[in-house]
């Protein structure tokens, strides 16, 4: 039996699992720290963006801004970021495109000619680009922590 002041065997510097990981743990893309949020955001992207394309009429009727064809284009950008998400090992980079994209429907939104509706649809925009920034920003810390982009 061993007693208590028995020297234990203890982790005290890590080593390297393999030579082609860029850390120190096994190269784990599933886990990341806003990679859950990124999927659902991705999801989200994809299901407004078919709103806007196939129903652009409604969601001017909904937004205020009252030029469909716009936002059948915008339709096309959130499902391409969707896409690029859903399909991305690490998206941080589609996420900050999801960032730039909610930047240009703010600007539309503070030009649309039904301001009340407008500003509903804003505040909605801000809610979803306040997580956004959140996920783009877990997503870049933690690949600029594994030394890649």
């Amino acid at each position: 039996m061993k007693s208590i002041t028995d020297p234990v065997a203890r982790f005290t510097t890590p080593e390297r699992m393999s030579d082609t990981a860029p850390s120190f743990t096994s190269p784990d893309t599933r886990y990341a720290p806003g990679l859950r949020m990124a999927r659902g955001l991705g999801w989200f992207s994809i299901g407004l963006g078919l709103a806007e394309l196939v129903a652009p009429n409604a969601m001017a009727e909904l937004t205020g801004v009252r030029n469909p064809s716009l936002l059948q284009a915008y339709g096309l950008r959130e499902i391409a970021t969707g896409i690029g998400i859903l399909s991305s090992d690490r998206p941080a980079g589609w996420l900050w495109a999801r960032v730039a994209g909610d930047a240009m429907d703010l600007a539309t939104l503070a030009g649309a000619e039904d301001g009340s509706r407008a500003a509903g649809a804003a505040l909605a925009v801000a809610g979803v680009t306040a997580l956004d920034v959140m996920c783009a920003q877990a997503l870049s810390a933690g690949a600029a922590l594994e030394g890649s982009r």
